[in-house]
């Protein structure tokens, strides 16, 4: 399943005055639940159709007079839509109203190649919000027969799961909806439906159990089933999909029994294989689990879909967590002759001889630089995009400057492993910059100082330590050591040094928080010791809620800034909420970071969802009325800066 935790979400379309199940051919004046004959949001037309030829908008009409409106005056009314689910790049759209001489107001909204739209309109002047009573409005796409999307109607499902579409916009969780819109639009027959029969499972699986191992009634509804849809290629399909992704918590028999059920009805399925390769992919140990990839890889030699995801695996196990190079080496070689414009292959076999060389292998480094210059060759060449699906090195094609930043960054380690101390001053020089705040980042610094002492530019070393302090506190007392030999009278100052630097950071970022204001969704966490925290329980508290885990690096890099929160405004809760994760693996980074064992706080999956989780880290602030008032995506680079900043816009004085 890998450890990015997605949110899997599902869906049903409706550009109703109220939202709820409909029929795919409902018309967008139709009020489910409602006697109003004339809705207060029309929109046209009813089931978009974006693929065929012809100028493509969506014209939304809001009529303030009509008795569902909660805008009775609007003066400056403006849309705000996203399109399909939260994970979409440059999907958030804010258009505004004409008024029309009708009393309406029209927003055209120009489309693309969508599947799925939810929004709610605002009036600019007053700050007035007509959010549907906070169901939003909404709407799944079409395909050219008129039928509704597979892939709006699960992002729409996703909503009523939890999911935060932006900052200011998130449903309250509602997961016997999201399952309901999955069930009225599986056609169970049709292949086409077994990712909505996937996606059904998932959320019964998340709301009834802690992932770990299925309920017995749970097991039972899917033997039931399956026996009841032997023949139905979308149920059974769907169904071992999903037993298959999460086999561990399932009875053995049961996910063998669906996965060749499934390869029967469907001559194209390979689910059977895909268990085979899941299983081998769960062995802990690296030894045993690159053996059972390459038996797995011997036994399907023409798996085209993952063999060669497979064969990178297995280069990555040799060379990073081995060292075993000659079997990287082999690994490389096959995988050279079937994907040969693969910029990445060449940077991670060059990478394992930089870490080989690093613990004494006997490795020629000009080998490892020519591999390097070779995937650079490659960055821009015609098919260099991933072709194993397995990406260890590089980021893939997508970002060139940040893969040529990558790949000088293994060249400034090759040279500093030769002692050429300018040449690696040069490349980790222009990697680190470039690499920003990612964690390879850090490393150049660190790196790029070590050179520069080398070659005694204190000052130099002093501001690459400064740059390695920024982004991790294990660098201070290396930036404490150069700026006293560069002339700093003591450490208090050097510390001075350092707040200011991230004070100057933290200012040209610009930040200014978006202050939303959504109710918490209805959380149970469970602390190291069996006590549970809920929702309620937190009332009256302002909370700092972080969802981690100790497998995600720019996570475990958050938690020095956490522990200086708490010890800079104890008034705050901070609940440093980890999932898939276990105790000890807690307790390991919360010692190195400061933190406490009293602070452990578990989440399952299904909690987690009910935040719209689609990665970690992510970052909100409660307030006492049990409100989430800001979210922040991904690791903040000043913890303490961000949310004191936060709190000062929420009107609540942080104290120090």
């Amino acid at each position: 399943m890998g450890r990015l935790f997605v949110v899997l979400g599902i869906s049903i379309a409706l550009v109703l005055f109220f939202p709820s199940q409909a029929d795919a051919q409902a018309d967008s004046k139709a009020f489910p639940g409602s006697e109003a004959s004339e809705p207060a949001m029309v929109v046209i037309p009813a089931c978009p159709i974006v693929s065929g030829p012809g100028k493509q908008e969506l014209e939304i009409d809001y009529y303030p007079s009509r008795p569902g409106a909660a805008i009775k005056d609007p003066r400056l009314l403006t849309l705000r839509l996203v399109f399909d689910n939260p994970y979409t790049t440059d999907n958030d759209r804010t258009v505004a109203f004409e008024r029309q001489n009708n009393g309406s107001w029209r927003a055209i909204v120009p489309l693309r190649w969508h599947k799925y739209a939810i929004w709610y309109v605002r009036d600019d002047s007053t700050g007035q919000r007509d959010d549907n009573n906070g169901q939003y409005w909404d709407l799944v796409f079409c395909d050219g027969s008129g039928k509704r999307l597979n892939e709006g109607i699960r992002d729409q499902a996703e909503g009523y799961a939890g999911a935060i579409f932006s900052d200011d916009l998130k449903r309250p969780t509602d997961d016997e909806r999201a399952i309901a819109i999955l069930a009225a639009n599986i056609d169970i027959a049709d292949d086409g439906s077994s990712r909505l029969v996937y996606e059904e499972w998932v959320f019964k699986f998340r709301r009834q159990s802690d992932r770990k191992s299925a309920p017995p009634e749970l097991v039972q509804e899917i033997e039931s089933g399956l026996a009841l849809h032997v023949g139905a290629v979308g149920y059974v399909h769907g169904t071992a999909e999903f037993l298959v992704n999460w086999e561990q918590a399932f009875p053995p028999a049961l996910v063998e029994k669906a996965a060749a059920l499934a390869d029967r009805v469907d001559p194209h399925s390979r689910m059977v294989s895909d268990l085979e390769r899941e299983r081998a992919e769960h062995l802990k140990d690296p030894q045993e689990r690159a053996q059972a990839l390459g038996e797995w890889l011997a036994k399907h030699p023409d798996e085209l879909f993952y063999g060669n995801y497979v064969r990178k695996e297995r280069l990555e196990i040799f060379g990073d967590l081995l060292g075993d190079l000659g079997a990287a080496e082999d690994c490389f070689q096959d995988l050279a002759k079937r994907t040969p414009h693969e910029a990445d292959i060449y940077a991670t076999m060059a990478s394992a001889y930089i870490r080989g060389f690093a613990i004494g292998r006997r490795v020629n480094l000009d080998q490892a630089l020519t591999l390097l210059d070779r995937a650079e060759a490659n960055l821009e060449a015609v098919g260099s995009q991933s072709e194993t699906g397995y990406i260890v090195t590089l980021y893939g094609g997508e970002d060139i400057a940040q893969n040529r930043a990558i790949l000088n960054f293994w060249r400034g380690r090759a040279f500093l492993d030769r002692q050429k101390w300018k040449e690696a001053e040069n490349f980790l020089g222009r990697s680190a910059p470039v690499l920003d705040r990612s964690r390879q980042a850090l490393h150049a610094y660190l790196l790029l100082g070590r050179t520069q002492e080398q070659q005694q530019e204190w000052e130099k070393a002093k501001n690459s330590y400064l740059e390695a302090a920024l982004r991790s506190p294990g660098s201070i007392e290396k930036f404490v050591e150069l700026s006293l030999k560069t002339g700093t009278p003591s450490r208090e100052a050097a510390m001075k040094e350092l707040a200011g630097a991230q004070k100057r950071n933290f200012d040209a970022a610009h930040y200014k928080p978006a202050l939303v204001d959504l109710p918490a969704p209805d959380f149970t966490f469970t602390t190291a010791t069996g006590g549970k925290i809920t929702t309620s329980s937190l009332h009256g508290q302002t909370v700092v809620l972080d969802l981690w885990a100790t497998w995600c690096g720019p996570c475990v890099s958050e938690l020095s800034g956490f522990a200086k929160l708490r010890q800079a405004h104890p008034e705050l809760r901070l609940l440093l909420a980890a999932m898939d994760s276990t105790v000890p693996e807690i307790e390991k980074e919360f010692r190195q970071n400061g933190l406490s064992s009293d602070d452990i706080v578990l989440v399952d999956d299904g909690n987690a969802a009910k935040f719209g989780l689609g990665g970690v880290p992510q970052t909100y602030v409660i307030d006492k009325n049990g409100h989430i008032r800001t979210v922040h995506y991904g690791a903040l680079p000043d913890v303490v800066s961000f949310m004191e900043s936060d709190l000062t816009a929420l009107g609540i004085a942080p104290t120090r």
